[in-house]
């Protein structure tokens, strides 16, 4: 029996622009572009590290922002395909900016206003409040505010957001331990976005009746009984 032009699937002439143009190819572009930036960012920033490393091998604060910012990229190439993203300009500059700020800090030493001594351990248990919580966020994982699925248990059963608390922490121990102007600068610039991505994503996020029930469970962002 033979099939003609008319019997043929609905819409299949120009089923391929169609689908080309559709949200979800371009939505696809757009994170394929931006995990190739993340890797492009994180191939400068752990060059960076590693020969700062090597002409100093003691500098552990170095080699403990090293793997914190390494872990971030990791985690994002990793993450799965978001449910609800926020594509805005003015949200993906901040986002990237808060994310990937710290390719800028200088690693030259600096003041010790705390002896590395001091703050090399304390910024290793920050590390590890960070890998608490990418292993509790798990896939989840997001650099722009987006909701890839609700997670409450590990590490968020204490602050909703464990991880920004960790690079925080990690960032001031980092910044006390060789302190400049320029990093401070930085990293001021670098916390203020930060608090922007948390509060767009909570927003993203208490869209479901899930986050809101957490909300009113889980009362800090970073810091129980401050922030």
């Amino acid at each position: 029996m033979a099939i003609s032009k008319s019997d043929a699937l609905p819409g299949a002439e120009n089923g391929f622009w169609s689908g080309l143009q559709s949200s979800a190819v371009l939505t696809d572009l757009r994170e394929g572009l931006f995990r190739f930036i993340a890797l492009a960012v994180a191939a400068v920033f752990i060059y960076r590290g590693v020969n700062n490393l090597v002409i100093d091998s003691g500098r552990l604060n170095v080699l403990m922002l090293l793997i914190s910012e390494t872990l971030t990229f990791v985690w994002l190439l990793l993450a799965r395909r978001p449910l609800v993203r926020d594509w805005s300009p003015l949200t993906v500059f901040i986002s990237l900016t808060a994310g990937f700020g710290s390719a800028l800090v200088s690693l030259q030493q600096g003041i010790a206003i705390v002896p590395l001594y001091i703050a090399a351990p304390l910024q290793f248990l920050a590390l590890w409040v960070v890998i608490w919580g990418k292993m509790s966020l798990g896939r989840s994982f997001a650099i722009l505010p987006a909701n890839r699925g609700v997670v409450t248990s590990g590490a968020y059963r204490f602050v909703r957001h464990p991880i920004y608390a960790g690079y925080l922490a990690g960032h001031i121990l980092f910044l006390l331990s060789s302190f400049s102007i320029y990093n401070f600068a930085v990293y001021a610039i670098i916390t203020l976005f930060q608090i922007h991505r948390i509060l767009r994503e909570e927003r993203i996020l208490a869209m479901t009746d899930e986050y809101r029930d957490y909300l009113s469970r889980v009362r800090y962002r970073l810091c129980p009984g401050i922030f």
